[in-house]
């Protein structure tokens, strides 16, 4: 019994501590101050504290001195005895209001000692920093930082004023940079509550910075949009220079008094350069000024321009560009930090051959020789020329007013300059040309030497003319009747003849001779071509008022020193009659053609006429069977209705004062008729009027 009093004394004290704690209510914090807040300076801020049970004083300290309640300054945010210790700032200021807070409560009793202290809480008065600055050298930087291609310097940015200190960040261009170390933080000299925020850059000069801004931007929580300070790079340089041939893009090749030109030197250069231009080394001034040496009258040098703020153009103008502007130009430019390697252009000027002279006058001159027939020689060689691309040389043999090309088979290192002939024969001999031409543009370039090259042939004579069927036999045919018949050939010798005669049966006439007044034996004409006169000769036999007893062999021969050649010629003499027999016949043949041609036009056409009618008869005729069959489909009936319904329309048409239709006049279906059909009648088929219901 003792045992068990022992033991419920205890929980009986325990249960009335804590019955008592309920019933009296300890008191304890329901809510906290926060660790860290913030204002801006002027504003409003609460510092929130609730306390439950709370049965003691609410007090709050700043920097562990305690803040008296201040009408319109430091007032409390609600009534106290809900337990809201909750204190209200007006217009917080960074000098009296910036610090660490507590809210602490006394004991509700002396005897309980349960007086509350909440942790520090800071509350910071946030003071919008002043503009930041850029600094170098101790020294405010201006609108522009001045640097040589490759120099580094250090700049730094400060943010002065500011509470807390602001954030910096640096910009070239729209690039951000990494500062050169991390941002230092201090306290102003003059005012401690604020700071100083300072950050270092190190910028190296590179051309492809030239012109950017360098930008400080200072973040602070008390503007949604950062500050900035910057300044321009300035960037010194020494020049790069690049050549543009205009137009662009340049579609032919520069051709030699046609086209026209302009060559562009780019300089990229700061500051302004000086642009210099030189012809295959020589500078282009010196050219311009020497009117002996000077490229061409053509060529202009254009002044210096500003494309922009690093880039200037200097221009040289071909108008048009002539060949003696070809050769290698280049350009520098020069400015106080340097000077350009130099950019070059070769200009290759194409033109036409043109026929090199040793004195400048180009005259024409005759040059011969002379070959043995049924030799190969190379008699000529062509003058040289001069063209762009490399000229070809090509040859051609002028024989009247015809000129026949010369295929040179044998080739050689000058591109044809040299004529090679094998198997030398008469007609071979004349005067030679010889063409240069080249391409430019695909288009062909020729030009004629002024040279002309002649080749004589020597040899035994050659009576030059095709035999008939392979036999040394020709034929002449003359018409009984004919004043005068003329027999002719064409000859070569050289030396010239010694003897030219004409012969038949026991006749015989020289050249120049006759036998009156029937035979006639012209003399020798020489033959000229190209206005030459050649070793060639028509041999000519007029035979007057011509009979079929002339109708014979004649005998042509020709003797020189060398030799001698000789041919036959068959005379054959015809009667006009046959010839009017002849045409007789094909004029009866050509009408008996005709004839035959118009029978069988008529007869296809008859033809195809009938086949129409049948055809017709067949679409417009009714079958007796397709009348009085029981077996026949509507679909049938339908369309013999329709297609007599469109005859009767067109007889409608035709004749509208008649409203009878007989069907007497349509034609039957033949092949379709049966006896009985035959002997049905039909009765007339009257049309009347509609009846209107």
């Amino acid at each position: 019994m003792t045992s068990d009093r022992s033991i419920c004394l205890p929980v009986f004290l325990f249960i009335i501590c804590i019955s008592r704690t309920f019933v009296l209510g300890e008191q304890q914090f329901l809510e906290k101050p926060l660790p860290y807040q913030e204002v801006s300076s002027g504003d409003d801020v609460k510092l929130r504290c609730i306390v439950q049970n709370k049965g003691g004083q609410c007090i709050w300290q700043k920097d562990r001195r305690p803040v008296g309640i201040q009408p319109d300054k430091y007032e409390w945010a609600n009534s106290r005895g809900s337990g809201d210790c909750t204190l209200v700032i007006r217009r917080a200021n960074l000098y009296f209001d910036d610090g660490f807070w507590e809210c602490q409560v006394t004991s509700s009793d002396f005897t309980r000692q349960d007086a509350l202290s909440s942790e520090q809480s800071r509350l910071l008065v946030k003071v919008k920093p002043k503009e930041p600055q850029l600094e170098y050298g101790g020294a405010i930087l201006g609108a522009t930082l001045t640097l040589q291609e490759g120099q580094e310097v250090m700049i730094s940015c400060v943010s002065k004023y500011g509470n807390p200190p602001a954030v910096i960040k640096w910009f070239i261009g729209n690039k951000e940079e990494k500062s050169y170390t991390s941002q230092s933080n201090a306290t102003e000299v003059d005012n401690p509550k604020t700071w100083a925020a300072h950050s270092f850059l190190r910028v190296r000069g590179r051309r492809e910075n030239h012109g950017l801004p360098i930008r400080c931007v200072a973040m602070h929580p008390t503007s949604l949009t950062p500050m900035s300070t910057e300044t321009r790079l300035d960037v010194h340089y020494s020049p790069e220079v690049r050549l543009e041939m205009g137009p662009q893009p340049l579609m032919t090749a520069p051709e030699d008094s046609v086209s026209f030109l302009n060559l562009k030197c780019l300089a990229d250069a700061n500051p302004v350069p000086s642009i210099k231009w030189f012809k295959d080394s020589v500078p282009l001034d010196r050219l311009l000024i020497d009117a002996t040496s000077s490229p061409s009258p053509s060529l202009t040098q254009g002044k210096t321009t500003e494309l922009n703020d690093t880039v200037w153009s200097a221009k040289l103008h071909f108008e048009p560009v002539t060949r003696n502007d070809a050769g290698l130009y280049s350009c520098k430019a020069m400015n106080n930090v340097g000077e350009s390697a130099p950019a070059s252009y070769r200009l290759d000027v194409q033109y036409g051959p043109k026929e090199k002279s040793k004195d400048g006058n180009v005259t024409s001159m005759n040059v011969e020789d002379m070959a043995l027939l049924s030799s190969a020689v190379a008699p000529f060689e062509c003058s040289e020329f001069e063209a762009n691309p490399s000229p070809q040389y090509r040859w051609v043999h002028l024989r009247g007013s015809l000129a026949e090309p010369i295929e040179n088979r044998v080739q050689n290192k000058g591109g044809g300059r040299r004529l090679h002939l094998e198997n030398i024969m008469w007609s071979d001999e004349g005067e030679y040309r010889c063409i240069a031409f080249n391409t430019i543009n695909g288009v062909k370039r020729e030009t004629s030497s002024n040279i002309r090259y002649v080749l004589h042939v020597t040899g035994p004579p050659e009576i030059q003319v095709k035999p008939l069927l392979g036999e040394n036999l020709f034929e002449s045919v003359g018409w009984a009747g004919e004043p005068v018949h003329r027999l002719k050939f064409r000859f070569c010798s050289r030396p010239p003849p010694k003897l030219v005669a004409w012969q038949w049966g026991s006749s015989h006439l020289r050249a120049g001779e006759s036998i009156n007044p029937k035979y006639d034996a012209l003399p020798l004409e020489p033959i000229i071509e190209n206005k030459m006169v050649t070793n060639c000769y028509w041999a000519k036999l007029e035979i007057k008022n011509l009979r079929k007893e002339d109708a014979r062999m004649y005998i042509l021969l020709v003797e020189s020193e060398k030799g001698r050649d000789s041919t036959n010629i068959k005379l054959i003499v015809r009667d006009p009659t046959e010839m009017r027999v002849i045409a007789a016949a094909v004029a009866v043949g050509l009408l008996f053609l005709l004839l035959l041609i118009s029978i069988s036009v008529y007869s296809l056409l008859r033809m195809r006429r009938g086949r129409y009618r049948q055809k017709v008869e067949e679409e417009g005729s009714i079958a007796a069977d397709a009348l009085y069959s029981n077996g026949a489909s509507m679909d049938q009936q339908k369309s013999i209705n329709s297609s007599h319904a469109k005859t009767f329309a067109r007889k409608s048409s035709l004749d509208d004062s008649q409203g009878v239709y007989d069907y007497s006049r349509i034609a039957k279906q033949t092949r379709a008729m049966s006896p009985e059909a035959l002997k049905v009648r039909r009765a007339p088929a009257v049309l009347q009027p509609p009846t209107i219901v």
